[in-house]
């Protein structure tokens, strides 16, 4: 039989467990709920801002869902309590207007006045400006509607004094910006004597021109463009095109190639000549790691500049596709300057290409000339990246392959074909470049015939300091 101080030990294991696992499940319920686990997938806010003389407004409808902190007051299974909830509707449409900020010329607008109600689901009032202000003339609920808290609209009612109904108008909107991409305000602009602009912003967006100037969208597109190069598969297709050349001016022929032919697919791809994402996303990864492959072997083998510009070209058409939908997806902010808009874009990607190239190139060489050494550095880098990039090829074959079966049928396959073949043109224009443009490093048989000359070289030394301690002198 067990003692008795035995079984006391194990009630008190089992009590702490017991108390362990309860706050365990605290624990997650709470992190679920910061993290939107009561979400759903997509949450959309809708909203208009209109300018006039003296005054601009700002409607904005949110889903009930968003407000549960709150804690708006209930009654029975979850109804919201019409009765006594007029006084905490001011403090939600003051946290509305501190999370879409409205800035007029730079300077942050405070609202004056405010005008809030809770609307049925089924209320399409905020499908145009004009029904979505008269709805707010309308009566109230009925003070009985049973409205459950989380299947309500908030509608708010915004007023800002402002100077002038033309001046410089942005939107600065941060929204649970915890729950990132699932948090959206579809916001539409009317701007006075102008076409209405509608924007998508995420639930936390940098200061956004609602009718840029001309420098504000060639700034935004610029930045935009600029980042693009820095993701990790073009960083490693860089390093393997860089790695065996120590000429710069070879390899940055070689990058301009893969942007020139990058911007003409990419402009092409944002006007809409662009196939199925569905095919161009795993298009794209799997080209990428053929590529990054084929680089490391011939790295190690016989590296080649002509060579390089074959594959920068077809690469710069596939990465122009991939690049177009971002550029789609900034349409909205370009106002009135959508060629400028596209220009300051692919210099942007252009920009950012030359740059990452640079720190390529850079990082190389400090690596090569303090830590391995050209030669063993290069079959190591090729070596890593190369294994990295195979079973990359691996993974990124298997959903090229599904997506290719699922929409064979389409135009997307004649888009594609067409656009690689002007890669594959632009690509042979390597095999009419001069001799000198492929002398940047010597191939694997020039360097094993240069250092046979350098040993026979040394030993002719070597024989000749022996006669000469011998004391003999050929003739």
């Amino acid at each position: 039989m067990l003692s008795e101080a035995v079984i006391r030990r194990h009630a008190c294991r089992r009590s702490l467990s017991s108390v362990a696992l309860v706050a365990a499940l605290v624990l997650v319920n709470q992190f679920a709920g910061a993290n939107g686990a009561d979400l759903p997938p997509q949450v959309v806010l809708q909203g208009f801002v209109k300018p006039e003389d003296g005054h601009l407004e700002l409607l904005v409808r949110i889903p009930s869902v968003m407000l549960a902190s709150f804690a708006l007051p209930k009654r029975g299974p979850g109804y919201l309590d019409l009765a006594h909830i007029e006084d905490h509707l001011p403090k939600v449409a003051a946290a509305a207007a501190r999370q879409i900020e409205l800035l007029e010329d730079g300077r942050r607008l405070s609202s004056t006045r405010s005008k809030t109600r809770l609307t049925l689901p089924s209320d399409r009032s905020f499908q145009s400006y004009a029904t979505a202000r008269a709805h707010f003339e309308e009566p109230t609920l009925p003070l009985h509607t049973d409205l459950y808290w989380n299947q309500a609209f908030f509608d708010v009612a915004l007023e800002y004094p402002i100077k002038s109904p033309r001046a410089d108008f942005s939107v600065r909107v941060n929204v649970a910006p915890e729950l990132g991409q699932r948090v959206k305000l579809h916001l539409e602009f009317l701007p006075p004597g102008g076409p209405p602009r509608v924007y998508d912003l995420p639930g936390r967006s940098w200061r956004v021109a609602l009718d840029p100037r001309w420098y504000e969208a060639a700034w935004t597109f610029a930045r935009s463009g600029f980042v693009l190069p820095f993701s990790m598969d073009r960083l490693v297709l860089l390093v393997c095109l860089a790695a065996p050349f120590r000429r710069f001016r070879g390899l940055l022929a070689v990058v301009m190639a893969l942007t020139v032919l990058q911007g003409a697919s990419l402009t092409a791809g944002a006007l809409g000549a662009t196939p199925d994402l569905r095919l161009l996303t795993p298009l794209f990864d799997t080209g990428v790691a053929a590529v990054i492959v084929l680089l490391a072997i011939e790295n190690v083998v016989a590296p080649s500049l002509r060579r390089r510009w074959f594959i920068a070209s077809v690469v710069g058409v596939l990465s122009g596709f991939d690049f177009g939908h971002v550029l789609a997806d900034d349409w909205q902010f370009a106002g009135a300057h959508a060629v400028l808009s596209a220009v300051s874009f692919n210099l942007g990607v252009a920009l950012g290409d030359v740059v990452a190239l640079v720190l390529a190139f850079l990082a190389l060489g400090i690596v090569f000339t303090y830590v391995t050494g050209q030669r063993l550095g290069v079959v190591v880098f090729s070596l890593v990246l190369g294994h990295a990039a195979w079973h990359w090829l691996l993974d990124s074959g298997h959903g090229f392959e599904h997506a290719a079966s699922g929409i064979v049928s389409t135009g997307s396959v004649a888009v594609v074909a067409w656009w690689m073949f002007l890669g594959l043109l632009a690509g042979g224009v390597a095999w009419f470049l001069p001799e000198r443009f492929d002398a940047a490093t010597p191939r694997t048989s020039d360097r094993a015939s240069i250092s046979s000359a350098d040993r026979d070289a040394s030993a002719m030394r070597s024989d000749d300091r022996i006669d000469r301690r011998s004391g003999r002198v050929d003739l």
